[in-house]
């Protein structure tokens, strides 16, 4: 096992450092800061034991001991202050490794089947699951870098001014961690447990608003509720047992701690009735111990008690980490363009010499050979053989649920066949660099996804550039979509079905033309179209069909009608 894969009990993961670059520099600042907090801390304890030492044994007067309060006055507003900066960079360092973790997981999952992870989970693991490493960098790995620095520091202190408080100090200092640890292990497992009881969660919720339409439809949405409050109440045991044990470990490191720093107080207590310890630099030297000693245990104490609050995000981090360890079924040759696919783009990489030559520089043909598709919890679909002809256009009209759909998601890498192969002129779809094959189709969704803005901007959406108003507005025109200011919404209110699907044509209008895409895929293009509409669309496909691979699904007469072959099965 590498030092990149630690084992799942480690409570800190070097592989959080390693993925998100912002982490290192982090760590850096929160060691310097260890440092000056150190330092903060025995010179404040050191002013203390003086001053009162000073008072009560050396009869000095407040006049002569006011630079020494000064100094006091000062070292505690550096300690506020370094805790304060230690706070903010924490902040500012979580925000940076929970979005490049967002982006990278985002990444992956793009080059990734879209069977694999339910939607649900996803979203849950990228917006709650991700922001709970707040708690893991705003309070763990800073007392965890604390609790590396200030017991050393303290320990030197106290062997150089009192031996016998450093070695009980050193004896007793491992019990924090060992505590600590028995607690720790016991918390990840119930940690575990807490996040899969809010992924079911999520699961269970995002698969009762996808069927909303259908439960209502049958009078079944009320019936619901009873299953969300089961497994809310699931949910909510799970979190009250998580912070009892919170609760009870933080009970077992103060007692631990406090019993240790009683031993120091009873043991520097009969050196001073002793005479061991006597007149005002005994007194200095026992103060300046007794207020080191609790010092040496604090770090330890709030890591203990701040690892139950970093715990789902480790758990969390887990699993993000497992998604980016997953192989996806496309070269990685090209990772670099999929991770930075949505990057802007000049006018001049529209350039067809950007693409695979060699594969696309012109129609392919795309083959399934003996495919066979299957969803969970479903039968899988009929095994299929069929051969999409180069340059053509192919209308399939294969019955609702046959898996026409399913064949276009798999050509842009969205599933992965059970079984058999796909082919795109004779090379096998799992070779091909997929984020150059997705920058050689323009594909129109059964359902298009909107986003809140205007017409325009949803246009847009289908090149990773600035384009032209002048561009936009003929696909847009070409698409008989609504108005380019006309305002959208991401859930689809305030525009119709058809007018949702027109949307979706302008988006490939403006794809093929501009990136010359030599493959359209087409799923329902005009289902919610009168017929005047449909037909003035498909006059104006017509010329982007010439010397192109289309493949479209449809039952409309007036698309059959433009196929050069029709297949059904």
């Amino acid at each position: 096992m590498t030092a990149l894969t630690p084992t799942p009990n480690a409570a800190f993961d070097r592989r959080l450092l390693h993925r998100a670059h912002g982490a290192a520099p982090y760590i850096a600042v929160c060691a310097a800061l260890g440092a000056a907090q150190t330092a903060c801390v025995i010179a404040g304890a050191w002013l203390m034991a003086t001053i009162i030492a000073a008072a009560f044994a050396g009869g000095v007067g407040l006049g002569a001991l006011t630079p020494q309060l000064i100094a006091l006055a000062a070292v505690l507003a550096a300690r506020a202050l370094l805790a304060s900066v230690q706070e903010s960079a924490a902040h500012r360092a979580g925000a940076g490794v929970k979005t490049a973790l967002r982006r990278q997981v985002l990444a992956q999952l793009m080059r990734l089947p879209s069977g694999r992870h339910h939607s649900g989970e996803t979203a849950a693991l990228l917006v709650r699951g991700i922001d709970a490493l707040d708690a893991y960098f705003a309070r763990y790995l800073p007392q965890l870098v604390l609790a590396a620095i200030v017991p050393v520091g303290v320990l030197v202190v106290m062997a150089l001014t009192y031996p016998p408080a450093a070695l009980i100090v050193l004896v007793t200092l491992p019990l924090i961690p060992m505590f600590g640890i028995l607690i720790g292990l016991y918390t990840r497992r119930r940690a575990e447990s807490q996040w899969e009881s809010t992924a079911t969660l999520a699961h269970h919720f995002a698969d009762l608003v996808a069927g909303l339409p259908t439960l209502k439809a049958f009078g079944r949405a009320a019936k619901q509720a009873g299953a969300i409050r089961v497994t809310t109440g699931e949910y909510r045991r799970r979190s009250m047992s998580l912070l009892r044990i919170a609760f009870c470990s933080a009970l077992v490191l103060e007692l631990a701690a406090s019993l240790s720093v009683a031993i120091v107080a009873v043991t520097v207590g009969i050196q001073l009735i002793d005479g061991g310890l006597s007149g005002q630099l005994g007194l200095q030297t026992a103060l300046l111990v007794l207020i080191l000693a609790p010092e040496a245990y604090l770090p330890l104490r709030a890591v203990g008690t701040h690892y139950h609050a970093s715990a789902e995000g480790l758990a969390t981090a887990r699993r993000l980490f497992a998604i980016l360890g997953e192989t996806p079924e496309r070269s990685s040759a090209g990772t670099a363009q999929t991770a930075g696919a949505a990057a802007p783009l000049d006018r001049a990489q529209f350039d067809r010499a950007q693409f695979d030559r060699a594969l696309l520089d012109s129609a392919p043909m795309i083959m399934f050979r003996r495919t066979v598709f299957a969803y969970p919890g479903r039968e899988p679909l009929p095994e299929l053989s069929l051969t999409v002809p180069a340059g053509r256009v192919t209308v399939l009209t294969a019955r609702s649920g046959a898996g026409k759909s399913t064949l276009m998601a798999s050509l842009l890498g969205f599933r992965e066949p059970a079984s058999g192969t796909i082919t795109i002129d004779d090379t096998d779809l799992d070779q091909i660099d997929l984020a150059r094959l997705r920058r050689s189709i323009a594909w129109m969704p059964q359902r298009p996804v909107l986003i809140d803005g205007t017409v325009a901007d949803n246009v847009r959406l289908a090149v990773a550039a600035a384009v032209t108003d002048a561009d936009v507005q003929r696909a847009i025109t070409d698409a008989r979509a609504p108005e380019p200011h006309r305002t959208v919404a991401a859930d689809g209110s305030g525009i119709s079905a058809g007018e949702a699907a027109r949307v979706g044509l302008a988006r490939l209008f403006l794809r093929a033309r501009l990136l010359d895409t030599p493959i359209l895929l087409l799923d329902e293009p005009t289902a919610h179209l009168d017929a005047d509409t449909e037909q003035s669309i498909l006059t104006a496909l017509a010329p982007l069909t010439e010397n192109r691979t289309v493949l479209i699904a449809s039952h409309r007469a007036a698309v059959r009608a433009i196929a050069d072959r029709e297949v059904n099965w």
